[in-house]
């Protein structure tokens, strides 16, 4: 049951941590750190999409073995 949710949790952890590194990101703008900025909005994307993800591939999952459950 608890395995069930470790994805989603993931999900969820990986698009704060994304938000973390968008506003790193911005913030080093701000002082005209302009590698270590985009280095920043990198992996926030990166770890967004990866976030994302994970959350689609588990609904779709979760959806896919409701059907298959309910066939038998």
């Amino acid at each position: 049951m608890v395995k069930d949710y470790i994805s989603p949790v993931i999900g969820i952890v990986l698009i704060g941590f994304s938000l973390y590194m968008f506003y790193t990101g911005i913030a080093l703008m701000m002082i005209r750190d302009v590698a270590s900025s985009l280095l920043a909005i990198l992996i926030g994307f990166v770890t967004l999409s990866g976030g994302i993800t994970l959350i689609r591939t588990w609904a779709i999952t979760r959806v896919y073995s409701s059907e298959s459950r309910e066939k038998k």
